[in-house]
């Protein structure tokens, strides 16, 4: 393994120098690497030789590229990772966006043997330049999954873009948006209402509709999960629901987000007695909210049947305004409305109900399902208050103040 000085002249006369890397891999196979400076190649030689100690390192002739590893990363992604199972289909579209129309553009044709922190840092830079900050930071997020995946395949020895982050605190903090109480407690009185309208056939289908939304209220579970909820995880004798499976986007039964995503919730007595009343009707299917044929329900079919309207039957609603901020009208000239939230607004909800309750974060993170601690921080660190903090604070530099006599 050594490191030489190589100098040439170009067909033109102009003197050139290099320094080459001339080394064997773990294998034993000789490889080259040629750098322009020699604080290059020492650093390169540093890291190499720790990467063929460990038995990591990926000579560049045979390194994949990046847009390479992006259809790796995403095949591995569509199969199930870890304890993770496979995507859902809207969230596998989602990574193929950020890898066609993003990673591959402007950092595809990297050899992953050459991708630095700095080329990183920049791709960061170019992503907050031309996308949103919360948009970017996805696409990031994508990226380092992309070479975490690398990791495990032993494509690369480290993840360089780890430690490359996009900040949402301060000035940037996009807080998520939480119904009000009193906007909740005017759905569910519309709710009541409309189950218990004299028309018999719209009766039954709102009390449906009041079971599956009422059950998003009191519990906070994701749009999949209340869709993949069996029976044989409702007791409602117990008064607890057990979060096991969920449907994907095309109604398809299976595990949860994460393993975190497997857990017991408790229900409350009005929401025991809605689906005890609900289940009478139900039609004996083994899913709770499953249609006449026993499948899972569609998204599409939960918010234009269900969340849009109750909304505006509510008044939970607002104008639809037009590219030009005029509202849009109808044939009749009466404002168009749209609903005021979008169904995971109800999951926000529930976070916040708990907080408001004195729920500390990790019991916040057990009732969610979040894969992480760091999940509900980013989520819900702005709704979590200590008004103790400043008094302890306080007596803490005391007792400090007081070790120093």
């Amino acid at each position: 393994m050594s490191i030489r000085k190589r100098k040439w002249t170009t067909a033109k006369g102009e003197a050139k120098t290099a320094w080459v890397v001339d080394y064997k891999d773990q294998n034993g196979v000789r490889a080259l690497r040629t750098f322009n400076k020699q604080s290059e190649a020492k650093e390169f030689e540093t890291t190499m030789r720790g990467e063929v100690r460990d038995k990591k390192h990926v000579v560049r002739s045979k390194s994949l590229t990046v847009a390479e590893a992006g259809k790796e990363w995403l095949k591995a992604v569509a199969h199930g990772r870890g304890e993770r199972g496979p995507a859902e289909a809207s969230t596998l579209r989602q990574y193929k966006q950020h890898v066609d129309d993003y990673i591959e553009p402007m950092l595809g044709a990297e050899k992953l043997s050459d991708l630095s922190k700095a080329d990183v840092t920049k791709f960061r830079a170019d992503l907050l330049a031309k996308l949103s900050r919360a948009m970017a930071k996805k696409v990031l997020q994508s990226l380092k999954g992309i070479l975490s995946e690398m990791q495990h395949q032993d494509q690369v020895a480290v993840n360089v873009a780890a430690t490359v982050q996009i900040g949402t605190g301060g000035r940037h903090k996009e807080d998520v948006v939480v119904p009000s109480i009193s906007d909740i407690k005017a759905i569910l009185a519309k709710l009541d209402e409309l189950a218990a309208q004299a028309n018999k056939r719209w009766a039954a289908a709102w009390v449906k509709r009041r079971a599956f939304l009422a059950t998003a209220v009191h519990t906070g579970m994701r749009a999949s999960e209340l869709r993949g909820l069996p029976w044989a995880s409702v007791d409602l004798k117990g008064a607890t629901i057990e979060v096991r499976q969920r449907a994907d986007e095309k109604g398809k039964i299976g595990p949860p987000k994460s393993k975190a995503g497997r857990r017991t919730i408790n229900i409350p007595a009005a929401l025991v007695a809605i689906l005890r009343e609900w289940k009478l009707r139900a039609g004996g299917h083994d899913l709770v909210f499953a249609t006449e044929e026993g499948n899972a329900e569609s998204l599409a079919n939960i918010f234009n049947r269900a969340w849009k309207p109750i909304q505006i039957e509510a008044h939970i609603c607002e104008p639809k305004r037009d590219g030009a901020g005029d509202i849009v009208k109808d044939e009749e000239g009466a404002p168009v409305m749209e609903p005021r939230y979008n169904f995971h607004a109800l999951r926000h909800f529930h976070a916040s109900m708990l907080i408001a309750d004195n729920a500390n974060p990790k019991e916040v993170q057990a009732e969610l399902g979040h894969s992480s601690i760091q999940v509900t921080y980013d989520l819900y660190g702005h709704l979590f208050s200590d008004e103790d903090a400043g008094r302890r604070r306080q007596e803490r530099s005391e007792r400090l103040a007081g070790l120093l006599g």
